[in-house]
Formats: C-alpha cells, sequence, structure tokens
C-alpha cells in the first residue's frame, strides 16, 4: 500500500476515534443547584402549559360550565395486576386524595385502565397538575425543605414511538427537550429521567400499531425498573392483552375507571342544558324520560332483590340485550312495559322508545360519550333535521355512533365554519384519513409532507440541481458540458430526493448505530466465546440519536456522489468518476449534515447569554480537524486519478503537496464550523419562558432555515467578490454563476433535510387539491380553539381517537363510507 494512502488513512482512524471519544465525553452532569433550578423551572413550564390545556378541554371549573362530569377509579380485579401493591381509588372530585394514594404507594408506579372514553387522557392530566400544585414534595415524603425533591410529572403521548428506532427514555429524553427546553441538552434530559426526577406520565399506549405493542412493552419493562415512577394509562382490553405477554410494570398498583353514576351524569347534562337555544324543551323533554326511566330501574332492582335475584346495583347494562345475569330479561321485560305505559304522547320525546332510551342511558354512563352528548345543545342544523331528531330516529343498537356523528356535524358545520374556514369538516376529514394512513394519533404539521408521493421530492430536488448544474457550466464551458452537467446533476437529485423522502437520515441513524452495536457485540461474543461462554447478539437494538448530523450527510451525499460517479464514469472513465462523485458527494453531503435533518426546533431568541461564541469556537475547531481529515483524503483520490508516472503525478506525490492540501481543506473547515457553530445555535434549545406550541416549532425551523439562507450568501459573496476582482471582463457571468449556485444551494438542502420546507411544499400541493384551507396552522389553531382538537407538547390530536376513526370514514363531500351505511347510523329516511 502506498505510503501516503497509508499515513492518510491512519491519520482518518485517529481524528474519528478523538471525535467519538469527545462525544463520549460531552454532556456535562448537572450539579444539584443546577438540577434543583431546572426542575422548579419545569414544574412551573409543565403547569402552566397543562393548566391552560385543561381549560380548553372544559376539566375546570367556569361559569360556562357550572358543573365539571367526575369520574371514580376503584382498585382493577387481580387478574389486572400482580399481587405485589393493591390498586388505589377514588374520584376526580378529589385529586388531592387521589394524589395522596399515589404518593403512599412504595414504589410508586401506577397504571390506569379502562374502556375507550372512560376519562383515563383525563386523570393523567388532573393526576398532573395536583402533583404540580403539591409543590416540592409528594406526600408521604420528607417535610418541607428535607429529604429529596418529588420527581416532575411530565405527560407523554407514546403514540408516535417507534421502538425499532429508540430507546425509551432516549425517545423520552428527545421530547422532553423539544416541549420543555429549560432542562437544557438531551443528555441532561436523560440524566433527570434516569436518575428519576422527572416522572413520565405514557398515555396512547393502546394507540400504539399492534405490530410494535410486543417490542413496546419490552422497552418499557427494560427501561423503568422498580426504582422508577411511572404512570401508565391504556384500554383494559388492550392492557389485558398485554399482561398474556408477561408483566408490563413490576409491582405497579393498578386502578380501573367505573362506570358512570347516571344520577350524577343527568344532573351534569341539566346543568349543560341550562345555557337555552334552540330545541331547549325537547332536550328537557328527553332527560325527563331518562330521568324518569332510571326511577323505574331503581324500582324494578330494588323489586329484584326482594324476590331474592342476584342483582346489586341499578346499572343500565341490565337492560342490555344478552345481559348475561340471573333475572335479566324478566327486569328488561318489566322495566320496558312501564317506560312504554307512560311514554308521552306529543313532541318528538314522544316518539323515543324503551329500547332507544336504555341504549342512550347505556351510552351516556361513559364520560366522552356524555361530554360529546353536550356539544348538541343550542344548535340547530341547517341541512336535513337538527340534531335531536337525528338523535330520536336513531337505530338503539348505534346511538353512539348517532352521538358522534351529531357532534361532528355541530362541531364543523356550526363552530368551525365561519367565512374563513370553508370546508371545515372535509379539511379535518382529509387530516384524519392521513393519520389513519401512517398509523398515527399525533398530528404533527412536519409530517405532512408523508401525505405527498416521493416523487414530488424528487422531482423538486432533480429540477434545482439541473438548473444550477445546468447554468453555471453552460456559463463556464458551454452548451453541450451545460447540458451533460443539467442531466447528470438533475439524474442524481432526482435519486436522491426520493431516497431522503423514503428512506431518510434518521433511517440512516438507525442503521449506524445498529451497525456500532453489533460490531461491539460481536467483540463482546468472541472475548466471551474465548473464555468459554457465549453470549447472544442483540436482536435489531434500537438507535440512539448520536448519528444525527453523519447520518444526514451520508443519506444525501452519497446517492448524490454515487450517481454522479457512475454516470460521470461513462464518459470520463473510471477514476475520473470517482473523483467527481466524491467532489460532488463532498459538497452537497457536507452542506446537509452542516443544517442537519430530523424534526423541529425551537430555537433561542436573539439575547445574549445563549452560547453563541461557545458554539462557533467548538464548530471551529471541529471543521478544521474534519477539513485536514478530509484534504488527505482528497488527496489521495487525485493522485489515484492521475497516470502513474507523469509529471503531474510526481508533482501530487511530494509531501508539501499532500500537507498543503490538508492545510488548504482545514481551512475551509474551519470556516465551515463556524457556519456550523451558528446552526447549531439557531437548533440550541428556546428559552423557559418560550411555551410549546406548534407554531413556536413552526417559527424554530423557519428561522433555522433562514439562518441558513443567510450564511449561504455570506459565503457566496466571500467566494465570488475575489472572482470578479480577478476577472473583472467576466464579472457579470460570475454574478449569474454565483447567484444561481446560491439560490441552488439555499433552498436544495433545506428542501432535502428540513421540516419546514417540506411542510410548505406539501401545504401548496395539497391545497391545489382543496384538501387543505390557505392558512393550515391558524385553521389547527381554531379547531384546537373550538375543542375540535386537543394540543399534546407541539402536536395536536383530534379530540377522541374515536372521532378520528369516525372522520377517517367520511369522504371528502362531507358523507360516509356509504350512504346506506349513514341512514343505518342516523335512522334517516331511506
Amino acid at each position: 500500500m502506498d505510503l501516503y494512502v497509508l499515513f492518510g488513512l491512519m491519520v482518518l482512524g485517529a481524528s474519528l476515534a478523538l471525535l467519538a471519544k469527545r462525544r463520549r465525553a460531552r454532556a456535562p452532569r448537572l450539579t444539584d443547584g443546577e438540577r434543583e433550578e431546572v426542575l422548579r423551572s419545569l414544574r412551573v413550564s409543565v403547569r402552566r402549559d397543562w393548566a391552560a390545556e385543561a381549560d380548553k378541554r372544559g376539566l375546570t371549573p367556569d361559569p360556562e360550565r357550572p358543573r365539571l362530569l367526575h369520574t371514580q377509579w376503584a382498585p382493577a380485579p387481580a387478574t389486572l395486576a400482580d399481587g405485589r401493591v393493591p390498586g388505589i381509588g377514588g374520584s376526580t372530585a378529589d385529586m388531592a386524595g387521589l394524589v395522596e394514594s399515589f404518593g403512599a404507594l412504595t414504589p410508586r408506579r401506577l397504571v390506569v385502565v379502562g374502556p375507550a372514553g372512560s376519562g383515563k387522557s383525563t386523570l393523567l392530566i388532573l393526576m398532573l397538575l395536583e402533583l404540580c400544585r403539591a409543590g416540592a414534595r409528594l406526600p408521604g415524603g420528607a417535610g418541607a425543605g428535607q429529604g429529596p425533591a418529588a420527581p416532575v410529572p411530565v405527560l407523554f403521548s407514546l403514540s408516535s414511538y417507534d421502538p425499532r428506532r429508540h430507546e425509551l427514555l432516549d425517545w423520552l429524553a428527545g421530547r422532553l427537550v423539544v416541549d420543555h427546553p429549560e432542562v437544557g441538552s438531551q443528555a441532561q434530559a436523560g440524566q433527570l429521567l434516569r436518575e428519576g426526577h422527572v416522572l413520565p406520565c405514557l398515555d396512547g399506549l393502546d394507540e400504539i400499531p399492534e405490530q410494535h405493542l410486543a417490542r413496546v412493552l419490552v422497552r418499557i419493562r427494560r427501561a423503568f425498573h422498580p426504582s422508577l415512577s411511572v404512570i401508565l394509562a391504556c384500554r383494559t382490553e388492550e392492557y389485558a392483552r398485554a399482561l398474556r405477554q408477561g408483566p408490563v410494570l413490576y409491582g405497579a398498583a393498578v386502578t380501573e375507571a367505573r362506570e358512570l353514576a347516571f344520577p350524577h351524569v343527568l344532573s351534569y347534562l341539566r346543568d349543560s342544558l341550562g345555557r337555552g337555544g334552540p330545541g331547549h324543551a325537547e332536550w328537557a323533554d328527553l332527560f325527563g324520560l331518562l330521568e324518569h326511566g332510571w326511577g323505574v330501574l331503581e324500582d324494578e332492582v330494588r323489586a329484584g332483590r326482594a324476590r331474592g335475584l342476584p342483582v346489586a346495583t341499578p346499572s343500565w347494562s341490565l337492560l342490555a340485550p344478552n345481559a348475561g345475569q340471573v333475572g335479566a330479561a324478566v327486569l328488561k321485560e318489566r322495566w320496558t312495559a312501564q317506560v312504554r305505559a307512560v311514554a308521552p304522547d306529543d313532541g318528538a320525546a314522544g316518539t323515543v322508545g324503551p329500547e332507544l332510551l336504555a341504549a342512550l342511558g347505556t351510552a351516556l354512563t361513559s364520560p366522552l360519550t356524555a361530554t360529546l352528548f353536550t356539544d348538541l345543545y343550542g344548535h340547530a342544523d341547517t341541512d336535513e333535521e337538527d340534531p335531536f331528531r337525528r338523535l330520536v330516529r336513531a337505530d338503539p343498537a348505534q346511538v353512539r355512533a348517532a352521538i358522534l356523528d351529531n357532534t361532528v356535524r355541530v362541531l364543523f358545520d356550526h363552530r368551525l365554519t365561519p367565512d374563513h374556514w370553508p370546508g371545515a369538516r372535509r379539511h379535518l376529514s382529509f387530516l384524519a384519513r392521513h393519520l389513519e394512513r401512517i398509523d398515527r394519533t399525533d398530528l404533527a404539521w412536519w409530517e405532512l409532507s408523508k401525505a405527498l408521493p416521493h416523487t414530488v421530492y424528487g422531482v423538486l430536488l432533480g429540477a434545482l440541481a439541473a438548473v444550477a448544474g445546468g447554468v453555471t457550466t453552460t456559463s463556464a464551458v458551454g452548451a453541450r458540458d451545460g447540458a451533460v452537467a443539467a442531466l447528470q446533476l438533475g439524474t442524481a437529485g432526482l435519486v436522491t430526493g426520493m431516497l431522503v423522502s423514503w428512506w431518510g437520515p434518521e433511517s440512516v441513524s438507525t442503521w449506524l448505530d445498529r451497525s456500532v452495536r453489533t460490531v461491539h457485540a460481536v467483540g463482546d461474543r468472541a472475548r466471551a466465546g474465548r473464555g468459554g461462554r457465549r453470549s447472544p447478539l442483540p436482536e435489531r437494538a434500537p438507535a440512539d440519536p448520536r448519528f444525527g448530523r453523519m447520518s444526514t450527510a451520508l443519506a444525501v451525499g452519497v446517492p448524490m456522489g454515487g450517481v454522479i460517479a457512475v454516470l460521470a464514469a461513462l464518459s470520463a472513465g473510471p477514476a475520473g468518476g470517482v473523483l467527481g462523485g466524491l467532489i460532488i458527494g463532498l459538497v452537497f453531503g457536507v452542506a446537509a449534515g452542516l443544517l442537519g435533518a430530523g424534526g423541529p426546533v425551537r430555537g433561542p431568541r436573539f439575547r445574549a447569554g445563549t452560547g453563541l461564541l461557545r458554539r462557533l469556537w467548538a464548530g471551529m475547531r471541529g471543521g478544521a480537524g474534519a477539513g485536514a481529515v478530509l484534504g488527505l483524503l482528497f488527496w489521495t483520490s487525485l493522485r489515484a486519478a492521475s497516470s502513474p508516472g507523469s509529471a503531474q503525478w510526481e508533482h501530487q506525490s511530494r509531501p508539501g503537496y499532500a500537507v498543503v492540501t490538508s492545510l488548504a481543506f482545514a481551512l475551509f473547515g474551519a470556516f465551515l464550523g463556524l457556519l456550523s457553530g451558528v446552526l447549531r445555535w439557531l437548533q440550541a434549545p428556546a428559552p423557559a419562558d418560550d411555551s410549546t406550541s406548534p407554531r413556536v416549532l413552526l417559527r424554530g425551523d423557519r428561522r433555522l432555515v433562514a439562518g441558513w439562507g443567510l450564511v449561504v450568501a455570506l459565503l457566496f459573496g466571500a467566494a465570488v467578490a475575489p472572482v470578479m476582482a480577478a476577472f473583472p471582463y467576466d464579472g457579470g457571468t460570475h454574478v449569474v454563476e454565483g447567484l444561481v449556485l446560491f439560490m441552488a444551494m439555499a433552498l436544495w438542502v433545506p428542501l432535502a433535510v428540513r421540516t419546514w420546507p417540506r411542510y410548505v411544499v406539501a401545504c401548496c400541493w395539497l391545497r391545489l387539491r382543496g384538501l387543505l384551507p390557505r392558512d393550515p396552522m391558524g385553521f389547527l389553531e381554531d379547531a384546537h380553539r373550538m375543542s375540535v382538537l386537543r394540543q399534546v407538547g407541539g402536536v395536536y390530536q383530534f379530540r377522541h381517537k374515536d372521532v378520528q376513526d369516525h372522520l377517517s370514514r367520511v369522504q371528502a363531500d362531507g358523507g360516509t363510507g356509504t350512504g346506506a351505511r349513514r341512514r343505518r347510523v342516523t335512522g334517516a329516511p331511506r
């Protein structure tokens, strides 16, 4: 092997080892004082954000809501617990008591189960707020000023967690930094989680795709050892299925939602009805029928118990078909006869039969259904018939679906359709179908790009690269060479755009991390084998987010350089193709790596103390070292492309030539390092007083792209100025070349790797198809304000998964999947 090649490879290996060591040595630990300050700021931020969200969801007292709908919780059956810790019980009307019971658990680990719409997410939010209000100590801990501070509760939605790519605690740390930047870096967030200073409240376990659920349960068991506190919410059926695969949380108490007491529901409905509006008398008559039916049911249950029937308490479920209890058929028959005997003869409420009344009472014992039911009051429909008449004509077997359909009509046809939001239901129906396609419940603006075909981004990136290469090469060389350059760069841009859109830097990061883990595992296995022990290889170990910029550079540079190398080899030979591919791959890969891919960023405000100088110095040092290594690689490739024995080869073989090349690349790398420092500063966490919202994340990513464009403009300005000074007569041509290159790099790289430019393209495409309004973010904010959507950190979710499922079946014209199905659900005449 050539001495210089060997020397270059040795320098490369040493540099990479040094960089890896420095990366591992990074992430300073928080001192006790810093940790206390971070936790105090985090508690304030969590309480502020979720208090506002709880108010929007109607979970706090308000003059417009004279009564809150409180749910009851009780210890779950023994089949849902491991028997080590008894469950806890209480009511959301006494959150202080529930939190005190939770604080008395050892360890503090709780699982909340219940059917769909039973109030699990509501309980998590109310517990989170009560824990924050309780101050720095949990009940049962040390007194004020003594002992360790209580962990800060933070709510996480697991619906978007992919166990194939991330360890759970690493993913939670990333979400914590995005939603609450006051925790600092992701390493510091991970430290707070692993040391138990943050209490994760995990919601949405039942919304994870079925094929990933078993792996997620393994991640939960692995991440939360018995000394760590955690709260987990899941539907009862899914949790029971998960238990068949093994314990989910060792030593966790399990509490289960109880059916709402119907008198409490009826009081809640009557108080909500007190706001008045069209059809007030009809709704009041319906509530009167429900109250009378409940009274008859209580009388029949007491009479049944007197006759020796094993009926414990009154429940609408006793009147359901196939109730399965002894004497249920007789009870239902007697109840039906008495209700029918006192049915009113006039008014729309008089058409409500006993079967529909029983089905309606059963549905209203769900907190979700009872809350949705209140949205029907005070509204008159504009088409067909009003909500009340559609409801009383519904099929008793589909009464819950009828309530949901009526609520969707009211929410979208009356609340969310002012003059500037036409087609609101069509827009949200598209968003629901989009979430179903990508198997998500988190409505994130940066994932709207997945609604477009991969070819759209490929064509855009190919066109930009073709224009840049064609114009600059035609201006510098000639039309023929310009056409060839446009073809080559356009093809490379097309392929790269489709690959990045389909696979992306995150998948490259996953592959890199698995490769490193596998190499380490093979080494460990070999060492263990020599000692007589055998250890299995890890199965698809999830990735850590530690190859962000490198994976971005590879995801963009490898396909760009590879396609150029193949195409250039056809005309310039293998050596020329390799050299051309290396140059193009470095140019586009390094530029993309500097900007970096990934999710949205919040970015700091422009004020002192945000670490700009520190990031500039660190970027310059790292860029100089990486540039020196790349200079040696470039020199090695240049010598390989020259003919051995030629004068050029002899000149390039001198040691001084290698040193000069390495120094030149080091200087250029230092300049790029300064650029990297600016971009890292733009990606730094925002101040703690900048509350999280989707618009804040959108603004942060837009600011990052704008900063990238400004730095690229300065870079090209510094490069074009000396060229114009050296060639004054060709200044106009070079200005054109510089402007085209600037526009290409300023647009091409962000469109390839950043979320905001892709979001803009997706919005333009979807607006043209009529699937989104002109201002999607404003539309989503209005939907959130009207309680159609709810906000969880930087993403939105539909009010409930059932609402999302219903809307995903609604066609673009506002109807459901089939007219027959809609008539069957709503009871409309055929």
